[in-house]
């Protein structure tokens, strides 16, 4: 499928079938920690960039397809998700098809617009990231478009906040010696304060970033992270569960996958076993894929993952 991929295994969210409505890397955002790669079409404007009832028409199939197998449907992927214009027809339409909860993962830059806001009134979960507490740390992780300033993206969070009636959890990368310092913890807790989410997820960059020298904080982090946010969800390590295939198609599949998803060698290894394939198969059909540069391998934090080859 082009627009619908998973079910996935999702650290926050069980069993997840997300929704790509957005070209690959498509983003206002250029994070140090994407595990996609560079943003290659870097862009704040909103508009319907595939047709909108080709991707609802994929909804449906794939609702029908995995029928009491996912826990949520996710709105997220390989650009960010509100760059679609028409994004609350898709959820209106979505939550018509299904009564699964509806989650949007999102950078929330675009919050503070009443277009992207009307949109996602009609989700259940709104998980929005803020990894900085002032503009300079801002503008130094996440690299947005130069059209988004730091305080209209804050108060864009607070606005939203006050009116959505669901659940509205932020998301919080930390990264060594970038803003895993106290002084740094504290301004992000100091604008969260004033945003009031429901929940806070502390996250650490558990997969290979686009930026090399984006590393994972130190074990003492979670001696200041209690210090600071007290009660706050823990850090979150590799998920567990199995990827959903659709087909014994090995490089069809895993590179379906990998396009939105890069995955650690084991978890390739353990999802293809369940459709008869052995490691030895796997690991060769991996150097397949890497010997026609299509994928390729990187060793990151002592464990080996595969990603989409997009240099």
């Amino acid at each position: 499928m082009k627009y619908v991929y998973g079910p996935v295994p999702s650290r926050r969210l069980g069993n997840s079938l997300g929704i790509d409505p957005i070209p690959s890397k498509t983003c206002n955002y250029q994070c140090i920690y994407c595990q996609l790669g560079k943003t290659t079409n870097f862009t704040n404007i909103r508009k319907n960039y595939f047709p909108k009832k080709d991707i609802t028409a994929e909804i449906e199939k794939a609702i029908k397809l995995n029928e009491n197998k996912f826990d949520y449907i996710t709105f997220v992927g390989s650009g960010e998700p509100t760059l679609y214009k028409d994004l609350k027809d898709l959820i209106i339409k979505t939550k018509e098809l299904s009564e699964k909860p509806l989650c949007v993962i999102t950078n929330g830059s675009l919050l503070y617009e009443k277009g992207v806001q009307n949109a996602l009134i009609y989700s259940d979960v709104v998980l929005p990231s803020l990894d900085a507490g002032d503009e300079k740390s801002f503008l130094r992780i996440n690299r947005p478009h130069p059209s988004i300033n730091f305080e209209k993206l804050i108060q864009g969070f607070i606005d939203f906040k006050k009116k959505f009636e669901g659940r509205f959890w932020i998301e919080v990368m930390l990264m060594k010696g970038i803003n895993d310092s106290k002084e740094e913890l504290f301004k992000i807790k100091e604008k969260i304060d004033i945003i009031k989410p429901d929940k806070i997820d502390i996250n650490v960059p558990i997969r290979p970033p686009v930026e090399k020298w984006v590393e994972i904080p130190d074990n003492s982090i979670f001696l200041i992270l209690n210090e600071i946010f007290g009660d706050y969800s823990n850090i979150s390590f590799p998920e567990k569960g199995l990827f959903r295939t659709h087909s014994l198609d090995f490089e069809k599949e895993v590179l379906s996958i990998l396009e939105r998803h890069p995955m650690r060698q084991d978890q390739i290894i353990e999802t293809f076993s369940t459709s008869g394939l052995n490691k030895e198969m796997i690991i060769t059909g991996l150097k397949k894929l890497k010997s026609q540069e299509r994928i390729k391998e990187i060793l990151y934090n002592k464990q080996t993952f595969w990603k989409l080859n997009l240099d």
